[in-house]
């Protein structure tokens, strides 16, 4: 279809960075009138291809859409395309636009077509079927209305709820929508249909999980894509679909989400902001456009408290999150409004200190160690040939927690590693560790257990559960269990905000990248959990080391030398009874 020509009017507002749309009649203020091609596809002396036609036509003619939405709509051959957008600029408005568009498209060649919208909330889905149900409406395709028996109108058309129809002759609009509770999204189901004739097209909104991705033949669209649980899962699931037919095509619509998900490995990449098409580091076709560069197009920006006109750049001042905001409305990518720990919080946390030994304890350390005034705890975040062993040791007086020596082993073996340990646990102040005995560290954690005893030598599985803490509880989480390394992130993450964490060690570049590593990421479900990016400088070896050593200097379990805790001591594979025993009451005979 031959696009309309812009104005010379509006080509000289876009220079000017104001508003241009694709539509002459854009600038007219006055209430919207259907243009000739809505008659037309209204008239039932013409063919049903002709009706389709026509609509197509009064679509162009009707919805007004600035350059960059335009640039979507207008594109029908496709495979994939990307859209990489700020908040509030239109995106579901061009997406229902485009499905509407190619519902009529394909209704010429086929008597049926299928678009499937995986959406990420409930509401989000309702949201986009009234976007198509407002384009409908402007084309006049469900211009009359009438009440189907024992069905009045959904929401979207009238307050009485429901599932509903409007037509027109033979073209009709269909609503449906299941009432499925807002936290069950796998039970959600909206469609909107529109026939022509006996010609049937539709737009299904389902739940966003792999499970409905497989499900679907025919167009796809991935509404806030960043955002869906288990978003490689889903790619995963409709990639095969997708590939299996040249006519099925793909959009793909989001703000950032951090790195952590599908979006990211599919749109980021160097380009223009404006919503000029590149190509993502990926391959993929992508259209990114800012806050900037739309309110340079019309989209207009409001104070937040005196709800003024103002630009991007004041919006941005006036954010208490600045790496949010760039990420929400500037499309970057950000992972440092989501890491636990910020470099000002390391920063505030480290002090002079001694480097961090390499392979083996120096003598320096070993010195500082045996000198220590408070009691000691160490962290042992297990590795092998991909990872390194990170073992710092914690000395706690009072509420204060100091690392004051630690040791990175890169590629050493089991035995050699035991030894370096048994070095720590031998010492007179030393109180009690926790050690990775995820994968290869459960044979570590064994020796250990085995020499030193259980109550001093504590095991850590890192994909096990357990109760939630009272600061996890205290942010609103409902459920009773939250896995290890979430409740030790959270720990660790709670010692750097009090302030109650002292880094007497030297803090290299490797180890300070190491701590900013895990990432709390949350799913529109509200499923939480911790992700950690992994590179060749390991997998935040340095933070889960350090999170082990909070863990044993603040758990209920102490150590050997408590008396609630103890019953036995194992010293250098020795069976010792406990230090202090009460001898056992004894009755005297009254003479």
């Amino acid at each position: 279809m031959k696009k309309k020509e812009i104005s010379r009017d509006g080509a000289k507002a876009a220079k000017e960075g104001k508003t241009s749309l694709t539509s002459q009649t854009s600038r007219d203020t006055s209430p919207l009138r259907a243009p000739e091609p809505v008659h037309a596809a209204l008239d039932k002396s013409r063919t049903t291809e002709q009706k389709v036609h026509a609509a197509q036509l009064a679509n162009e003619a009707m919805i007004r859409l600035r350059i960059y939405q335009d640039r979507i709509f207008q594109d029908r051959e496709s495979g994939l395309l990307i859209l990489h957008w700020s908040r509030q600029i239109g995106k579901s408005f061009t997406l229902a636009n485009w499905a509407v568009d190619r519902l009529l498209t394909q209704l010429l060649k086929y008597d049926t077509w299928l678009i499937t919208v995986l959406s990420n909330s409930r509401d989000n889905g309702a949201e986009f079927c009234l976007k198509c149900a407002e384009v409908c409406n402007k084309l006049g395709l469900a211009m009359g209305s009438r009440t189907v028996r024992n069905s009045p109108l959904t929401p979207a058309l009238s307050p009485d709820g429901g599932e509903g129809v409007q037509e027109i002759g033979d073209a009709a609009v269909y609503v449906e929508d299941d009432q499925s509770p807002d936290l069950k999204y796998e039970n959600m189901r909206m469609e909107i249909r529109i026939t022509m004739g006996r010609k049937v097209g539709r737009i299904k909104v389902l739940a966003a999980n792999p499970r409905t991705a497989r499900g679907f033949s025919g167009d796809l669209i991935l509404d806030e894509f960043a955002f869906h649980e288990d978003s490689n899962a889903i790619w995963e699931a409709a990639e095969p679909i997708l590939s299996a037919n040249r006519e099925f095509l793909c959009r793909i619509a989001s703000t950032g989400n951090g790195k952590h998900n599908m979006f990211y490995r599919l749109a980021s990449g160097t380009g223009p902001n404006d919503g000029t098409i590149f190509e993502s580091a990926s391959g993929f076709r992508v259209s990114r456009v800012t806050r900037t560069e739309a309110w340079k197009m019309g989209v207009k920006i409001f104070d937040m408290k005196t709800r003024a006109e103002i630009a991007p750049e004041e919006a941005r001042k006036a954010a208490l999150d600045k790496r949010a905001y760039d990420q929400n409305y500037e499309c970057h990518f950000t992972d440092e409004n989501m890491a636990l720990l910020t470099h000002e919080l390391i920063q505030q946390a480290e002090r002079e200190g001694i480097p961090i030994d390499e392979q083996a304890w120096s003598p320096v350390s070993m010195a500082r160690l045996w000198r220590a005034e408070g009691d000691l705890y160490f962290g042992l975040d297990v590795g092998r040939n991909r990872d390194i062993s990170f073992l710092p040791v914690l000395e706690k007086v009072g509420q204060s927690k100091r690392i004051i020596a630690a040791l990175r082993m890169s590629g050493m073996r089991l035995p050699r590693q035991q030894e370096q340990l048994d070095l720590i646990c031998a010492l007179p102040k030393f109180r009690s560790g926790c050690v990775d005995m995820t994968g290869i560290g459960l044979g570590l954690c064994e020796y250990a257990q085995e020499k030193w005893g259980q109550a001093r030598i504590r095991g850590v599985n890192f994909s096990s559960t357990e109760p939630i803490s009272d600061k996890i509880r205290a942010e609103g989480r409902k459920a009773e269990t939250a896995k290890v390394t979430e409740i030790m992130a959270t720990d660790l993450l709670s010692v750097f905000e009090d302030r109650s964490i002292e880094l007497h060690i030297e803090m290299d570049a490797d180890a300070i990248d190491d701590l900013r590593k895990p990432e709390k990421i949350t799913s529109p479900g509200g499923r939480v959990s911790i992700a950690a990016v992994r590179d060749e400088a390991g997998h935040a070896d340095h933070f889960w080391g350090l999170a082990l050593a909070i863990r044993a200097a603040t758990s209920p379990n102490q150590g050997a030398f408590n008396a609630e805790n103890i019953k036995l001591v194992r010293t250098g594979g020795s069976t010792q009874r406990p230090l202090f025993r009460r001898a056992a009451f004894q009755p005297r005979r009254m003479a």
